[in-house]
């Protein structure tokens, strides 16, 4: 069975001393249905991270959509 992955997005967010890692798209990332199929894509990536405990979705006025990561630091 594979490892599962660690994302460099929920490292730094260690790194920085961060808990919850935020992703939203920006307007280039929403422009066609394929750059905006790469950006889910990314988004599941980061979500199948060990350290990512949960996922949350929130719809928000400007940005669309934030997934917010919630990561346990404290992960082996």
């Amino acid at each position: 069975m594979a490892k599962p992955k660690k994302h460099k997005w929920v490292t730094e967010a260690i790194k920085a001393g961060d808990v919850v890692l935020s992703v939203w798209p920006s307007k280039d990332d929403l422009s066609t249905e394929e750059k905006k199929e790469k950006f889910f894509e990314t988004v599941e990536k980061v979500g199948e991270d060990p350290r990512v405990v949960n996922v949350r979705r929130v719809n928000h006025p400007e940005h669309i959509v934030i997934f917010l990561f919630d990561i346990d630091e404290n992960y082996e």
